[in-house]
C-alpha cells in the first residue's frame, strides 16, 4: 500500500505519457493497436486530451484520498487506544560509569503490555543484553533474572486511561559484544550500530504477541 501511494500517481501518468508517444510515433503496429486505417491518429489522441487528464486527475484523487484515509485510521486507534507501544534505546553509563543500554518503553495501547526478554543484533555483530535494573512509572520493580541474556521479569505496563499519562518501563542492561565493532574512533571507543527487539504481549480480550524495535549505538571502551 505505502508502494502504491507514493508511486501510483507517477506510474500511471508514465504509462499514459508512453503511451501518448507510441501513437504520435505513428509506427506499426503501435499505429493499428490504437487507430484505425483511415483516421488521422494524431488528432484523434489529442481530441481525447480532455478524457486522459481527467483520468490522471482521478488516478491523484484516489491516492490521496487514500493517504487522507489512513491518517484518519491511525488517528483514530491512537484515540481508541489501539496502537503499539513505543520503544526508545539509548547508550549511557551506569552508576560505575560503565556504558549501559537504556530500553525504554510507552505504552499508549488502552491495553496492558507485559515484555519477556530483549535482544540486540544486526546482520554483521550481535550483542547479549543483562537487564539489571528496571523502572515503571519511575518505581523500581525488583528483577529476578538478572545474570540471564535478555530475559525480563515482573514487567506488566498497565494500558493506558482517558485522561491519564501512559505507561512508562525503563530497563537499563550492560551489555556484551558477540563479534568485533562496526569502528573503532581515533579515542580507542568501539562502536556498535545494532538494533534491539523488545518481544512482550498485549493482554485484552486475546493475548496478542507484540514486537517493538528500536536503532540504537553502544558504545564501549576497544579491548
Amino acid at each position: 500500500m505505502k508502494f502504491f501511494d507514493s508511486w501510483g500517481a507517477p506510474i500511471a501518468g508514465a504509462i499514459m505519457i508512453a503511451v501518448l508517444l507510441i501513437v504520435i510515433s505513428g509506427f506499426e503496429p503501435a499505429r493499428t493497436m490504437f487507430c484505425n486505417a483511415n483516421e488521422v491518429c494524431l488528432r484523434e489522441w489529442v481530441s481525447a486530451t480532455s478524457g486522459w487528464a481527467a483520468a490522471v486527475a482521478a488516478f491523484v484523487t484516489l491516492f490521496a484520498l487514500r493517504r487522507q484515509i489512513a491518517a484518519q485510521e491511525r488517528q483514530v486507534d491512537h484515540q481508541l487506544g489501539n496502537v503499539e507501544p513505543d520503544i526508545y534505546a539509548r547508550c549511557t553509563v551506569g552508576e560505575d560509569y560503565a556504558p549501559v543500554a537504556q530500553v525504554t518503553i510507552i505504552n499508549r495501547n488502552r491495553r496492558p503490555f507485559s515484555i519477556h526478554y530483549l535482544e540486540a543484533y544486526t546482520t554483521t555483530n550481535r550483542i547479549k543484553l543483562f537487564p539489571q535494573f528496571l523502572k515503571i512509572n519511575g518505581s523500581d520493580r525488583f528483577l529476578d533474572t538478572v545474570g540471564l541474556p535478555g530475559a525480563v521479569s515482573n514487567c506488566l505496563l498497565p494500558g493506558k486511561d482517558d485522561g491519564k499519562a501512559a505507561s512508562t518501563a525503563v530497563l537499563t542492561c550492560s551489555f556484551e559484544p558477540d563479534g568485533g565493532p562496526d569502528s573503532v574512533d581515533e579515542s580507542g571507543l568501539a562502536r556498535y550500530h545494532t538494533k534491539v527487539f523488545c518481544h512482550g504481549r498485549l493482554h485484552g480480550d486475546k493475548v496478542a504477541p507484540c514486537m517493538l524495535i528500536a536503532e540504537v549505538e553502544l558504545v564501549m571502551l576497544s579491548l
